[in-house]
């Protein structure tokens, strides 16, 4: 899996490209956060916009990366979740602990 990286301001927007699913994207996913928390990045932007699938390991690393930006002192919001991944969060409450927002212009300004 490929995620995009971009800096808005003080804001990282990650953007993983493909399914987050065990073995694939969830450990990509993990790569690359923890490379940005290392280099002091800690205001996170997930873009789901090109995920269409999440498995369990993908919801659990969705909960285990807003743990390690918070044990960072930082934040992550989820930005442009389809209908599919939109049901797996519903499905599992993840809806109760996510930050989601309709696009990423949103989840920039909530850090405002």
């Amino acid at each position: 899996m490929k995620i995009i990286v971009e800096q808005t301001g003080t804001v990282t927007i990650l953007r993983p490209q493909g399914d987050i699913r065990v073995g694939e994207g969830d450990v990509a996913l993990r790569g690359t956060l923890k490379e940005q928390l290392e280099q002091g990045k800690n205001r996170i932007v997930l873009d789901l916009a090109a995920v269409r699938f999440l498995d369990s390991a993908g919801l659990g690393e969705l909960v285990a990366s807003l743990k390690r930006v918070r044990e960072a002192q930082g934040d992550m919001k989820i930005a442009n979740v389809n209908q599919r991944v939109s049901d797996a969060l519903h499905v599992t409450q993840l809806v109760r602990v996510l930050d989601i927002y309709k696009d990423v212009s949103e989840a920039i300004a909530a850090f405002v």
